[in-house]
């Protein structure tokens, strides 16, 4: 029942992220065929598109930034609970803090290619 309650939520988040799209898409339209009647010149349709696309850029930061602090948060609370002598009777190998290295690289490549796309933007 869950499963089902689920794919109905996220099938209904999907139709009305494509009802918004389209109207978006209306009023653009509406927007643009005002202005012709009015004689103003049209702003190109580039424009239109740029201003309702996602910026990848912003996606590469933000993802990058939280994979690196995920990772950088995950080597510091094991090094502290490995280090700590209350924890001296655990069984808790050492070098278990290096887990954290894997997501502060993947945030490492993320902020690489935020930084390789913002200088070829320039």
């Amino acid at each position: 029942m869950e499963i089902a309650a689920v794919a109905i939520a996220l099938i209904g988040y999907a139709a009305y992220r494509e009802w918004l799209r389209h109207q978006r898409r209306a009023l653009i339209h509406r927007e643009r065929l005002a202005a012709i009647e009015k004689g103003v010149e049209l702003p190109p349709l580039e424009q239109e598109q740029k201003r309702s696309s996602w910026n990848v850029q912003r996606t590469l930061l933000l993802a990058g930034l939280i994979w690196l602090s995920l990772g950088l948060c995950i080597y510091i609370t094991l090094s502290v609970v490995i280090a700590s002598p209350a924890n001296a009777r655990l069984e808790i190998p050492p070098g278990l803090q290096w887990i954290g290295l894997g997501p502060a690289a993947i945030g490492l490549s993320h902020l690489l290619v935020y930084l390789t796309g913002k200088s070829r933007e320039q």
